[in-house]
């Protein structure tokens, strides 16, 4: 069936109270292989290509001096392959750009045929955060592409998305929920990309206090090496959607 937007899947999950892993790919076996692994689990599936990852699916070896127009290649690519293996499941597939960096990166993924962006603000003040998140749902929405956002910053290395953990905060929160009409929120609280070092430490009670707060759709980045029973607390905190990056690599790369 054709890719859906990340959207609808979400209202769906939060109606009924689990999480949807979300996955990134860097290779067409990668796309291949998740999405037939959920449908052994007639599952519903989000595929995730990270902003250098386009860069990299765009013929660019040294992908951390990715440009916009490798890119453009790159989106185009991974959103192929994906769709190449999407229209003849019976599984509905959400292509997710993870980590946007700015309003051309997330165009650069919607032309080449990804249904949900990330746009990555959480470096900036809070009003910069909302003015480039509003400026990216305006031109997603008016082609049926969802947005997800971030507050906080997540803590750790991973593709090229580098920083010390931020706490979240609810009063940015809800501000950028209401201001810039996104469709999910990743409010940063403890997580980390890349492998953790000890214990994961999530800060759930902050977590439920903005998913109420918000009464939108959260999503928790790092999910690579989170214990089973927090991954279960912070969907009862209202989480909606967990990325894994790390893991798949970790598992690609044993090929």
């Amino acid at each position: 069936m054709p890719l859906i937007p990340l959207r609808p899947l979400l209202e769906t999950v939060d109606k009924y109270h689990y999480a949807q892993g979300a996955f990134n790919v860097n290779a067409v076996a990668q796309a291949k292989a998740a999405i037939e692994v959920h449908e052994m689990f007639r599952s519903a599936a989000i595929l995730q290509g990270a902003d250098l990852a386009n860069g990299f699916m765009g013929g660019r070896t040294d992908f951390q001096n990715a440009t916009l127009e490798d890119k453009k290649i790159g989106a185009k690519n991974i959103a192929n392959a994906v769709k190449k293996y999407a229209e003849d499941s019976p599984i509905p597939v959400v292509l997710h750009l993870d980590h946007g960096k700015n309003f051309d990166s997330c165009k650069a993924a919607i032309e080449g045929g990804y249904t949900s962006v990330m746009i990555d603000g959480s470096h900036h003040p809070i009003h910069d955060n909302i003015q480039m998140t509003k400026e990216v749902v305006e031109y997603a929405h008016a082609r049926g592409v969802s947005v997800e956002a971030e507050v906080g910053t997540v803590g750790g290395n991973e593709d090229g998305v580098v920083g010390g953990i931020k706490y979240a905060d609810l009063n940015e929160c809800v501000r950028l929920v209401q201001e810039a009409n996104v469709d999910a929120l990743a409010p940063a609280l403890g997580s980390v990309h890349g492998p953790y070092q000890g214990e994961p430490v999530l800060g759930f009670t902050e977590m439920e206090a903005i998913g109420k707060a918000t009464n939108m759709p959260l999503v928790l980045h790092g999910g690579t090496g989170i214990p089973d029973e927090k991954i279960k607390k912070a969907i009862a905190c209202g989480t909606c959607k967990i990325n894994v990056n790390t893991e798949c690599q970790l598992a690609f790369n044993k090929l």
